[in-house]
């Protein structure tokens, strides 16, 4: 039942949610859905890759590079923190090594970079890396909503993969 309805959602409703959710968020929630989305496309690249399913893979890794291309974009110039200079040289670093993956169609290596992302977005670094992020990155609240919401992000938010059952099925009960 729940799992017809996850599929039964339509595009604008979806959009509506996120918008509402961004829209109440904090600086620092914000960041971390963005961040939340670059793994959801990590992963989707990588499942891409391993099922043989060129556009998953393909819709995962332009997400992926949308977003840090975003980020570097947005990273503030007239900064010379330490702190700006290393988030400049991990999404470069981290575009070159996604680049690298999809090109030789290395799942691991789309693995990596996703724990790399993990990583930093759980505790004990979470907290500090998204005040630096917040500190380092200049945009609106706007300008990130309308990139979320953007075709090459969209195609990686709320992708169900049917292979995986989510629910014990049509009226069973799961057993312990």
């Amino acid at each position: 039942m729940v799992s017809k309805w996850f599929e039964a959602i339509a595009p604008e409703v979806v959009d509506d949610l996120l918008e509402d959710m961004l829209a109440e968020a904090s600086d620092e929630e914000s960041m971390s859905i963005l961040f939340n989305i670059l793994q959801n496309c990590l992963r989707m690249a990588a499942r891409g890759c391993e099922g043989g399913h060129g556009v998953m893979q393909k819709n995962g890794v332009v997400g992926a590079v949308a977003i840090l291309c975003f980020l570097r974009e947005h990273l503030r110039q007239d900064h010379t923190s330490p702190a700006n200079g290393v988030l400049r040289r991990f999404y470069n670093s981290a575009h070159r090594k996604l680049l690298k993956a999809h090109r030789d169609e290395q799942a691991s290596l789309f693995h990596e970079l996703r724990a790399s992302v993990a990583k930093l977005t759980q505790k004990p670094y979470a907290r500090i890396f998204f005040l630096n992020c917040m500190e380092e990155t200049a945009m609106s609240k706007a300008q990130l909503t309308r990139f979320i919401l953007s075709p090459e992000v969209r195609n990686a938010i709320f992708r169900r993969d049917h292979s995986v059952r989510m629910f014990a099925g049509d009226g069973e009960r799961p057993t312990i």
